[in-house]
C-alpha cells in the first residue's frame, strides 16, 4: 500500500504540474483590477467566482479520461462565467475552459453541437446584459478554436487505441494460427508413426507367437519408426520441417502392405520446392492413415502427376467410404493444402478419394 501511495505521488504531482501553466489565460480576468479600484463586494465576489471555478477546473482535469464525468464541471465553469459577465468583461475567459472540456465530453457530433450551444451561451450574455465586442468576440473565437483542437485530439486518441487494439488482436491471431499448425504437424507426425508402430508391434507379437525369426527385424524397425517420430516432433517444433515425398511414398508403400492391403502407385518424378514436397508428403501420409485406420479397405492407389497448371496427388481406396465428418487430420489437410494456394477434393461415394492440388507456380504460404 505505502508503494503504491509512493508511487502515486509523483504521477499526481507531474498531472498537476501540467495542469498549472493552463491557469495563466484566467489572467484576462485580472486586467480590470489594474485599472479600477473595484468596491468590496466586487472583490469578493470574484474572489468566490474564482475559487469556484478552479475546483471545477482541477475536478474536470482529474477526469480528462472519463468523458461523462466532464460534464458537471463544464457546466459550473459556465455558469461562473455567466454569472460575472455583467461585473467584469473578462470573465469571457471562463468560457473557453469548458469549450475544451465538452469537446472530450461527447462523441464528434454531439461535441460541435454543444459547442455551438456554448458559443449561443455567449451571444445570449452579450445581448442580454449589452456587453461589447471586447466580450463577444475572445470569447466565440476560443470557444471554437479550443473545442475544435480537443475534438482533434480525441479522435487522434480514438485512433491510436483503435491501432493499438489491432495490433493486439493481431499478435493473438497470430498466436492462435501457430498453435494450429504445431497441433496439426504433430497430429500429422504423430498420427501416422503410432499406426506404423501399432501394426508393427502386433506383427512382431503374431511373428513372436509362431517363433519366427522375422520378429527380431520388425521390432527393430519399430525401432527405428519410434525415433524417426522423435526427431520429427524436434524439427516440428523447431519449424524447420521438411520431409522427403519418395522416401515418406516409400514408407506408406510398406505401411500399406503391412495392413493387408494391396497398394498400386502411380508417381512421377518432379523436382519441387521444399515446401512443396513437404506439404505433398504430409497430404499422403495423412490419407495414407486414414485408409489404413477407417477405410476397411483392400485395395489403395497412390498417384501423383503434374499437369498445365497444377501438381495433383491422389489417395483411393475401395473401403466403406461416406467418412464425411472431418477429423483433424482432414482439417489439417486442409488447411495445409490451402497455405499453399491449392484444392482440397474428398468424394466418399464409392471408397474414398482424396484429390490434392497445388499450384505448379509456388507462392508462399499465406
Amino acid at each position: 500500500m505505502r508503494e503504491a501511495a509512493a508511487r502515486g505521488k509523483p504521477l499526481r504531482a507531474a498531472a498537476i504540474g501540467f495542469a498549472l501553466p493552463w491557469l495563466i489565460f484566467t489572467g484576462f480576468f485580472f486586467i480590470k483590477f489594474f485599472y479600477v479600484t473595484p468596491p468590496a463586494w466586487e472583490i469578493a465576489l470574484s474572489a468566490a467566482a474564482f475559487g469556484v471555478f478552479l475546483l471545477a477546473y482541477f475536478v474536470a482535469f482529474r477526469n480528462y479520461y472519463r468523458p461523462t464525468r466532464l460534464r458537471v464541471p463544464s457546466l459550473v465553469m459556465l455558469l461562473v462565467g455567466t454569472v460575472m459577465a455583467p461585473v467584469n468583461p473578462g470573465a469571457n475567459v471562463f468560457f473557453s475552459y469548458p469549450a475544451w472540456y465538452l469537446a472530450r465530453a461527447f462523441p464528434p457530433k454531439q461535441a460541435f453541437v454543444a459547442l455551438a450551444g456554448v458559443a449561443g451561451l455567449a451571444i445570449f450574455v452579450t445581448w442580454i446584459f449589452g456587453l461589447g465586442l471586447d466580450f463577444f468576440l475572445p470569447a466565440i473565437l476560443l470557444v471554437f478554436a479550443l473545442g475544435s483542437m480537443s475534438i482533434g485530439i480525441r479522435r487522434l486518441e480514438e485512433t491510436q487505441s483503435a491501432l493499438g487494439k489491432s495490433r493486439d488482436e493481431a499478435a493473438h491471431l497470430a498466436r492462435i494460427a501457430e498453435r494450429e499448425r504445431i497441433a496439426r504437424d504433430l497430429h500429422d507426425t504423430i498420427g501416422h508413426s503410432l499406426s506404423v508402430i501399432a501394426l508393427k508391434s502386433d506383427l512382431a507379437a503374431q511373428l513372436a507367437d509362431t517363433s519366427a525369426p522375422d520378429a527380431a527385424q520388425e521390432m527393430r524397425e519399430i525401432n527405428t519408426v519410434a525415433r524417426q517420430s522423435l526427431s520429427e516432433i524436434r524439427a516440428t517444433l523447431s519449424g524447420f520441417w521438411e520431409l522427403s515425398l519418395e522416401s515418406e511414398l516409400r514408407a506408406l508403400e510398406s505401411s500399406i502392405r503391412e495392413a493387408g492391403i494391396t497398394s498400386k502407385t502411380s508417381i512421377a518424378k518432379l523436382n519441387l520446392p521444399a515446401p512443396v514436397e513437404t506439404a505433398l508428403a504430409m497430404c499422403f501420409r495423412e490419407a495414407v492413415t486414414n485408409v489404413i485406420r477407417h477405410s476397411e479397405a483392400s485395395n489403395c492407389v497412390l498417384s501423383l502427376e503434374q499437369n498445365r497448371d497444377s501438381i495433383v496427388g491422389v489417395v483411393a481406396d475401395n473401403g466403406i467410404g461416406a467418412r464425411t465428418e472431418p477429423g483433424t487430420g482432414l482439417t489439417g489437410m486442409r488447411q495445409r493444402v490451402e497455405q499453399m494456394r491449392g484444392d482440397l477434393r474428398i468424394d466418399a461415394t464409392s471408397g474414398t478419394r482424396v484429390e490434392f492440388r497445388l499450384p505448379l507456380e509456388h507462392k508462399a504460404p499465406a
